[in-house]
Protein backbone atom coordinates (compact mmCIF):
# COMPACT_ATOMS: atom_id res chain seq x y z
CA UNK A 1 0.00 0.00 0.00
CA UNK A 2 1.45 3.44 -0.91
CA UNK A 3 2.75 5.45 2.02
CA UNK A 4 0.35 8.32 1.34
CA UNK A 5 -2.58 5.92 1.40
CA UNK A 6 -1.39 4.50 4.73
CA UNK A 7 -1.11 7.96 6.25
CA UNK A 8 -4.61 8.83 5.07
CA UNK A 9 -6.02 5.62 6.53
CA UNK A 10 -4.11 6.13 9.78
CA UNK A 11 -5.54 9.64 10.15
CA UNK A 12 -9.03 8.35 9.52
CA UNK A 13 -8.54 5.53 12.01
CA UNK A 14 -7.40 8.01 14.65
CA UNK A 15 -10.60 9.92 14.10
CA UNK A 16 -12.65 6.75 14.55
CA UNK A 17 -13.84 6.71 10.93
CA UNK A 18 -12.56 3.24 10.01
CA UNK A 19 -14.08 1.17 12.76
CA UNK A 20 -16.56 -0.53 10.42
CA UNK A 21 -14.80 0.11 7.11
CA UNK A 22 -12.93 -2.50 5.05
CA UNK A 23 -9.30 -2.89 6.04
CA UNK A 24 -7.84 -1.95 2.69
CA UNK A 25 -8.58 -1.43 -0.96
CA UNK A 26 -8.56 -4.75 -2.82
CA UNK A 27 -5.54 -5.08 -5.08
CA UNK A 28 -3.45 -2.41 -3.32
CA UNK A 29 0.21 -2.60 -4.37
CA UNK A 30 2.75 -4.12 -1.98
CA UNK A 31 5.55 -1.66 -1.33
CA UNK A 32 9.00 -2.92 -0.38
CA UNK A 33 10.75 -2.07 2.91
CA UNK A 34 13.58 0.51 2.99
CA UNK A 35 16.76 -0.40 1.15
CA UNK A 36 17.46 -2.20 -2.10
CA UNK A 37 17.24 -5.77 -3.25
CA UNK A 38 14.03 -6.79 -1.49
CA UNK A 39 11.69 -9.15 -3.32
CA UNK A 40 8.22 -10.09 -2.14
CA UNK A 41 8.43 -13.85 -1.57
CA UNK A 42 5.26 -14.63 0.42
CA UNK A 43 2.07 -12.70 1.07
CA UNK A 44 -1.66 -12.83 1.62
CA UNK A 45 -3.71 -9.68 1.12
CA UNK A 46 -6.85 -11.27 2.65
CA UNK A 47 -9.02 -10.03 -0.20
CA UNK A 48 -10.98 -13.28 -0.60
CA UNK A 49 -14.17 -14.47 1.08
CA UNK A 50 -12.60 -17.53 2.70
CA UNK A 51 -9.22 -18.32 4.24
CA UNK A 52 -6.73 -19.78 1.76
CA UNK A 53 -6.11 -23.19 3.35
CA UNK A 54 -3.35 -23.88 0.82
CA UNK A 55 -1.38 -21.19 2.67
CA UNK A 56 -2.64 -21.47 6.23
CA UNK A 57 -3.29 -23.89 9.06
CA UNK A 58 -5.69 -22.87 11.83
CA UNK A 59 -4.73 -22.50 15.47
CA UNK A 60 -6.62 -25.20 17.40
CA UNK A 61 -4.94 -25.44 20.81
CA UNK A 62 -6.52 -24.86 24.23
CA UNK A 63 -4.54 -22.40 26.33
CA UNK A 64 -5.11 -19.97 29.20
CA UNK A 65 -8.78 -18.89 29.15
CA UNK A 66 -9.75 -19.93 25.62
CA UNK A 67 -9.95 -22.73 23.11
CA UNK A 68 -9.01 -21.77 19.56
CA UNK A 69 -11.36 -22.67 16.71
CA UNK A 70 -10.99 -22.65 12.95
CA UNK A 71 -14.61 -21.45 12.74
CA UNK A 72 -13.58 -18.21 14.45
CA UNK A 73 -11.34 -17.18 11.54
CA UNK A 74 -13.10 -15.38 8.70
CA UNK A 75 -12.05 -13.32 5.71
CA UNK A 76 -14.09 -10.52 4.16
CA UNK A 77 -13.89 -6.82 3.32
CA UNK A 78 -10.15 -7.04 2.72
CA UNK A 79 -9.33 -8.27 6.23
CA UNK A 80 -8.71 -11.45 8.17
CA UNK A 81 -10.83 -11.42 11.33
CA UNK A 82 -10.03 -13.47 14.42
CA UNK A 83 -13.45 -13.55 16.05
CA UNK A 84 -13.43 -13.58 19.85
CA UNK A 85 -16.41 -15.08 21.63
CA UNK A 86 -18.02 -15.91 24.97
CA UNK A 87 -18.56 -19.54 24.13
CA UNK A 88 -18.17 -22.83 25.99
CA UNK A 89 -15.84 -25.07 24.01
CA UNK A 90 -12.97 -27.42 24.78
CA UNK A 91 -13.43 -26.98 28.51
CA UNK A 92 -13.10 -23.18 28.31
CA UNK A 93 -15.65 -20.37 28.50
CA UNK A 94 -14.16 -18.36 25.63
CA UNK A 95 -12.90 -19.05 22.11
CA UNK A 96 -10.27 -17.32 20.01
CA UNK A 97 -8.40 -18.23 16.86
CA UNK A 98 -5.54 -17.74 14.48
CA UNK A 99 -3.71 -18.87 11.37
CA UNK A 100 -0.22 -20.33 10.90
CA UNK A 101 1.53 -20.31 7.53
CA UNK A 102 2.28 -23.66 5.93
CA UNK A 103 5.26 -22.10 4.20
CA UNK A 104 8.44 -22.09 6.30
CA UNK A 105 10.50 -18.89 6.15
CA UNK A 106 13.76 -17.59 7.54
CA UNK A 107 15.66 -14.28 7.30
CA UNK A 108 13.96 -11.27 5.72
CA UNK A 109 11.48 -8.47 6.36
CA UNK A 110 8.01 -9.33 7.68
CA UNK A 111 5.08 -6.92 7.85
CA UNK A 112 1.41 -6.80 8.73
CA UNK A 113 -1.22 -4.14 9.36
CA UNK A 114 -3.45 -4.91 12.29
CA UNK A 115 -5.89 -3.68 14.91
CA UNK A 116 -6.69 -5.31 18.22
CA UNK A 117 -10.13 -5.72 19.78
CA UNK A 118 -11.78 -3.47 22.34
CA UNK A 119 -12.26 -5.06 25.76
CA UNK A 120 -9.89 -6.66 28.27
CA UNK A 121 -8.69 -10.23 28.29
CA UNK A 122 -7.25 -10.92 24.83
CA UNK A 123 -3.65 -11.41 23.71
CA UNK A 124 -3.14 -10.62 20.01
CA UNK A 125 0.16 -11.20 18.25
CA UNK A 126 2.08 -11.35 14.97
CA UNK A 127 4.97 -13.77 15.38
CA UNK A 128 7.21 -16.52 14.02
CA UNK A 129 7.78 -20.01 15.39
CA UNK A 130 7.75 -23.63 14.25
CA UNK A 131 4.50 -25.54 14.49
CA UNK A 132 1.12 -26.09 12.88
CA UNK A 133 -1.14 -24.43 15.46
CA UNK A 134 -2.14 -27.56 17.36
CA UNK A 135 0.21 -26.60 20.21
CA UNK A 136 2.61 -23.81 21.11
CA UNK A 137 5.10 -26.38 22.42
CA UNK A 138 6.10 -28.39 19.32
CA UNK A 139 9.16 -30.63 19.43
CA UNK A 140 10.91 -28.51 16.79
CA UNK A 141 10.37 -25.24 18.67
CA UNK A 142 13.57 -23.21 18.43
CA UNK A 143 13.48 -19.54 17.43
CA UNK A 144 10.46 -17.39 18.28
CA UNK A 145 10.27 -13.81 16.97
CA UNK A 146 7.38 -11.67 18.23
CA UNK A 147 6.62 -8.81 15.83
CA UNK A 148 4.14 -7.54 18.39
CA UNK A 149 2.35 -8.93 21.43
CA UNK A 150 -0.48 -6.78 22.74
CA UNK A 151 -2.84 -7.40 25.66
CA UNK A 152 -6.17 -5.70 25.09
CA UNK A 153 -6.40 -4.62 28.73
CA UNK A 154 -3.60 -2.13 27.86
CA UNK A 155 -4.46 -1.03 24.30
CA UNK A 156 -1.55 1.41 23.98
CA UNK A 157 1.16 -1.03 25.10
CA UNK A 158 2.98 -3.78 23.24
CA UNK A 159 6.24 -5.76 23.26
CA UNK A 160 8.74 -7.18 20.78
CA UNK A 161 10.75 -10.28 21.61
CA UNK A 162 13.19 -12.93 20.47
CA UNK A 163 13.12 -16.25 22.32
CA UNK A 164 15.49 -19.17 21.93
CA UNK A 165 13.74 -22.39 22.94
CA UNK A 166 15.15 -25.92 23.03
CA UNK A 167 12.13 -27.95 22.08
CA UNK A 168 8.81 -28.20 23.93
CA UNK A 169 10.21 -27.30 27.37
CA UNK A 170 11.51 -23.99 28.67
CA UNK A 171 14.76 -25.53 29.91
CA UNK A 172 17.76 -23.47 28.83
CA UNK A 173 15.62 -20.88 27.06
CA UNK A 174 17.11 -17.45 26.43
CA UNK A 175 15.18 -14.24 25.86
CA UNK A 176 15.63 -10.74 24.44
CA UNK A 177 12.80 -8.24 24.63
CA UNK A 178 11.68 -4.65 24.58
CA UNK A 179 9.56 -5.05 27.66
CA UNK A 180 5.89 -4.09 27.67
CA UNK A 181 6.10 -0.41 26.72
CA UNK A 182 3.65 2.37 25.94
CA UNK A 183 3.66 3.11 22.21
CA UNK A 184 1.68 6.34 22.54
CA UNK A 185 -0.75 4.87 20.00
CA UNK A 186 -4.22 3.39 20.29
CA UNK A 187 -3.60 -0.11 19.00
CA UNK A 188 -7.33 -0.64 18.53
CA UNK A 189 -6.81 1.47 15.39
CA UNK A 190 -4.96 0.25 12.31
CA UNK A 191 -1.16 0.28 12.59
CA UNK A 192 1.64 -1.27 10.55
CA UNK A 193 4.08 -3.65 12.27
CA UNK A 194 7.28 -4.86 10.66
CA UNK A 195 10.50 -6.58 11.61
CA UNK A 196 13.77 -7.24 9.81
CA UNK A 197 15.17 -10.61 10.88
CA UNK A 198 18.82 -11.17 9.97
CA UNK A 199 21.50 -13.61 11.04
CA UNK A 200 22.68 -11.27 13.79
CA UNK A 201 19.69 -9.15 14.89
CA UNK A 202 15.97 -8.43 14.65
CA UNK A 203 14.80 -4.83 14.17
CA UNK A 204 11.20 -4.06 15.09
CA UNK A 205 9.12 -1.23 13.58
CA UNK A 206 5.69 0.33 14.15
CA UNK A 207 4.33 2.57 11.38
CA UNK A 208 7.83 2.68 9.89
CA UNK A 209 9.56 3.87 13.09
CA UNK A 210 12.27 1.66 14.60
CA UNK A 211 11.19 0.73 18.13
CA UNK A 212 13.60 -1.96 19.30
CA UNK A 213 16.61 -3.97 18.13
CA UNK A 214 17.31 -7.40 19.59
CA UNK A 215 20.53 -9.35 19.01
CA UNK A 216 19.87 -12.66 17.31
CA UNK A 217 22.07 -14.96 19.38
CA UNK A 218 19.51 -17.13 21.18
CA UNK A 219 21.46 -20.39 20.96
CA UNK A 220 24.19 -22.02 18.89
CA UNK A 221 22.90 -23.11 15.51
CA UNK A 222 19.40 -21.62 15.77
CA UNK A 223 19.07 -20.49 12.18
CA UNK A 224 15.87 -22.42 11.66
CA UNK A 225 12.87 -21.96 9.41
CA UNK A 226 9.64 -20.77 11.04
CA UNK A 227 5.97 -20.20 10.26
CA UNK A 228 4.08 -16.91 10.48
CA UNK A 229 1.45 -16.86 13.26
CA UNK A 230 -1.45 -14.35 13.42
CA UNK A 231 -3.36 -15.15 16.59
CA UNK A 232 -5.60 -13.89 19.38
CA UNK A 233 -6.33 -15.88 22.56
CA UNK A 234 -7.86 -15.16 25.97
CA UNK A 235 -4.85 -14.64 28.18
CA UNK A 236 -3.64 -12.68 31.19
CA UNK A 237 -7.02 -11.85 32.67
CA UNK A 238 -10.55 -13.21 32.27
CA UNK A 239 -12.09 -11.50 29.22
CA UNK A 240 -14.67 -8.75 29.62
CA UNK A 241 -17.75 -10.59 28.33
CA UNK A 242 -19.68 -7.32 27.93
CA UNK A 243 -17.41 -6.45 24.97
CA UNK A 244 -18.03 -9.74 23.15
CA UNK A 245 -18.31 -10.82 20.45
CA UNK A 246 -15.41 -8.84 19.04
CA UNK A 247 -12.47 -9.37 16.69
CA UNK A 248 -8.79 -8.71 16.13
CA UNK A 249 -8.12 -7.98 12.46
CA UNK A 250 -5.22 -8.21 10.00
CA UNK A 251 -5.17 -6.32 6.72
CA UNK A 252 -2.35 -8.33 5.09
CA UNK A 253 0.86 -10.20 5.79
CA UNK A 254 3.97 -9.86 3.59
CA UNK A 255 7.48 -11.30 3.59
CA UNK A 256 10.37 -9.90 1.54
CA UNK A 257 13.69 -11.66 0.96
CA UNK A 258 17.08 -10.06 0.30
CA UNK A 259 19.77 -12.52 1.42
CA UNK A 260 19.95 -16.13 0.22
CA UNK A 261 21.17 -19.17 2.12
CA UNK A 262 21.53 -22.72 0.83
CA UNK A 263 22.10 -25.53 3.35
CA UNK A 264 23.08 -29.16 2.93
CA UNK A 265 19.76 -30.43 4.30
CA UNK A 266 16.33 -29.27 5.46
CA UNK A 267 14.20 -26.58 3.78
CA UNK A 268 17.29 -24.63 2.74
CA UNK A 269 18.74 -27.49 0.67
CA UNK A 270 16.67 -26.63 -2.42
CA UNK A 271 19.85 -25.91 -4.46
CA UNK A 272 22.24 -28.48 -2.99
CA UNK A 273 23.67 -31.45 -4.91
CA UNK A 274 26.67 -33.75 -4.65
CA UNK A 275 28.69 -36.00 -6.91
CA UNK A 276 31.01 -38.74 -5.72
CA UNK A 277 30.73 -40.35 -2.30
CA UNK A 278 29.50 -38.15 0.55
CA UNK A 279 28.40 -39.16 4.04
CA UNK A 280 26.91 -37.47 7.08
CA UNK A 281 29.46 -36.59 9.76
CA UNK A 282 29.06 -36.34 13.53
CA UNK A 283 30.02 -32.64 13.39
CA UNK A 284 27.27 -30.11 14.05
CA UNK A 285 26.60 -27.80 11.14
CA UNK A 286 25.60 -24.16 10.90
CA UNK A 287 21.98 -24.98 11.71
CA UNK A 288 20.93 -26.80 14.86
CA UNK A 289 20.52 -30.59 14.61
CA UNK A 290 21.99 -30.47 11.09
CA UNK A 291 25.26 -32.39 10.67
CA UNK A 292 27.58 -31.57 7.78
CA UNK A 293 28.40 -33.90 4.89
CA UNK A 294 31.96 -35.11 4.27
CA UNK A 295 33.90 -36.72 1.45
CA UNK A 296 37.45 -38.08 1.52
CA UNK A 297 37.94 -39.22 -2.07
CA UNK A 298 39.61 -36.81 -4.49
CA UNK A 299 37.17 -35.22 -6.91
CA UNK A 300 34.03 -35.61 -4.79
CA UNK A 301 32.07 -32.39 -5.23
CA UNK A 302 29.27 -30.57 -3.38
CA UNK A 303 27.46 -27.73 -5.16
CA UNK A 304 25.07 -25.07 -3.87
CA UNK A 305 22.89 -22.99 -6.24
CA UNK A 306 20.99 -20.04 -4.75
CA UNK A 307 17.83 -18.82 -6.46
CA UNK A 308 18.43 -15.06 -6.46
CA UNK A 309 15.07 -13.32 -6.82
CA UNK A 310 16.70 -9.97 -7.68
CA UNK A 311 19.82 -9.00 -9.60
CA UNK A 312 22.38 -6.94 -7.72
CA UNK A 313 25.60 -6.84 -5.76
CA UNK A 314 26.05 -9.75 -3.32
CA UNK A 315 28.91 -10.95 -1.15
CA UNK A 316 29.18 -14.74 -1.37
CA UNK A 317 30.33 -16.91 1.53
CA UNK A 318 30.99 -20.57 2.18
CA UNK A 319 30.71 -22.09 5.64
CA UNK A 320 34.02 -23.62 6.70
CA UNK A 321 34.03 -26.63 9.02
CA UNK A 322 37.44 -26.83 10.70
CA UNK A 323 38.82 -30.20 11.80
CA UNK A 324 42.45 -30.20 12.90
CA UNK A 325 42.75 -33.98 12.66
CA UNK A 326 40.83 -34.91 9.52
CA UNK A 327 39.94 -31.78 7.58
CA UNK A 328 40.97 -31.29 3.97
CA UNK A 329 43.86 -28.77 3.90
CA UNK A 330 43.49 -28.17 0.16
CA UNK A 331 39.79 -28.36 -0.68
CA UNK A 332 38.95 -26.38 -3.82
CA UNK A 333 36.17 -23.79 -3.71
CA UNK A 334 34.79 -22.69 -7.08
CA UNK A 335 32.54 -19.65 -7.48
CA UNK A 336 30.71 -19.64 -10.82
CA UNK A 337 28.97 -16.34 -11.57
CA UNK A 338 27.06 -17.10 -14.75
CA UNK A 339 30.14 -18.56 -16.42
CA UNK A 340 32.71 -16.26 -14.82
CA UNK A 341 34.67 -18.68 -12.63
CA UNK A 342 37.08 -18.06 -9.75
CA UNK A 343 38.73 -20.65 -7.51
CA UNK A 344 40.49 -20.68 -4.18
CA UNK A 345 41.85 -23.19 -1.68
CA UNK A 346 40.01 -23.78 1.59
CA UNK A 347 42.20 -25.11 4.44
CA UNK A 348 39.91 -27.01 6.81
CA UNK A 349 42.74 -28.29 8.94
CA UNK A 350 43.66 -24.93 10.47
CA UNK A 351 41.79 -22.04 11.99
CA UNK A 352 38.19 -22.15 13.23
CA UNK A 353 34.80 -22.91 11.76
CA UNK A 354 32.86 -19.98 10.32
CA UNK A 355 31.88 -18.06 7.20
CA UNK A 356 34.62 -17.44 4.62
CA UNK A 357 34.05 -14.59 2.18
CA UNK A 358 34.38 -15.31 -1.53
CA UNK A 359 34.15 -11.63 -2.48
CA UNK A 360 31.48 -9.26 -3.75
CA UNK A 361 30.21 -9.29 -7.32
CA UNK A 362 27.18 -8.31 -9.36
CA UNK A 363 24.88 -11.25 -10.06
CA UNK A 364 21.91 -11.78 -12.34
CA UNK A 365 18.60 -12.98 -10.93
CA UNK A 366 17.90 -16.71 -11.07
CA UNK A 367 19.96 -19.84 -10.59
CA UNK A 368 22.89 -19.04 -12.88
CA UNK A 369 25.44 -18.78 -10.06
CA UNK A 370 26.85 -21.48 -7.81
CA UNK A 371 29.47 -22.34 -5.22
CA UNK A 372 31.12 -25.77 -5.22
CA UNK A 373 33.53 -27.54 -2.91
CA UNK A 374 35.80 -30.30 -4.29
CA UNK A 375 37.78 -32.69 -2.11
CA UNK A 376 41.53 -32.91 -2.78
CA UNK A 377 41.87 -36.40 -1.31
CA UNK A 378 44.22 -35.17 1.42
CA UNK A 379 41.91 -35.47 4.37
CA UNK A 380 38.12 -35.09 4.23
CA UNK A 381 36.25 -32.07 2.84
CA UNK A 382 33.11 -30.89 4.68
CA UNK A 383 29.98 -29.46 3.03
CA UNK A 384 27.59 -27.36 5.12
CA UNK A 385 26.15 -24.10 3.73
CA UNK A 386 26.68 -21.02 1.57
CA UNK A 387 25.09 -17.58 1.58
CA UNK A 388 24.74 -14.57 -0.74
CA UNK A 389 24.34 -11.34 1.24
CA UNK A 390 23.04 -8.22 -0.53
CA UNK A 391 25.50 -5.30 -0.48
Amino acid sequence: MPRATRLTLAAAAAAGLLALAPATTAGAAATAPPGTGWTLAFNDEFNDTTVDTAKWNFRTDVKAYSAQRAQNVTESGGALSLNLKKEAYGGKDFTGGGVISKKKLRYGYYETRAKINDGAGWHTSFWLMAGDGSTTYPADRRTEVDGFETDSINPTKTSHNVHGWRGPTTDGAVHYGSGHYDTGLDLRDWHTYGFDWSETSVKFYIDGALKYTAPYTPDKGMHDFTSVWLTSIAYGTVPDASKLPSAAQFDYVRYWQRDYYVDNDGPGAYGYATSGTWQRSSLTGWTKDSPVDYACAAGAKATWKPNLRAAGSYEAYIRKTASSTGGDPAAKVTLDNGGSVTTRTLDERSGSSGWVSLGTQTYAAGTGSSVSLTASGTGCAHADAIKFVRR
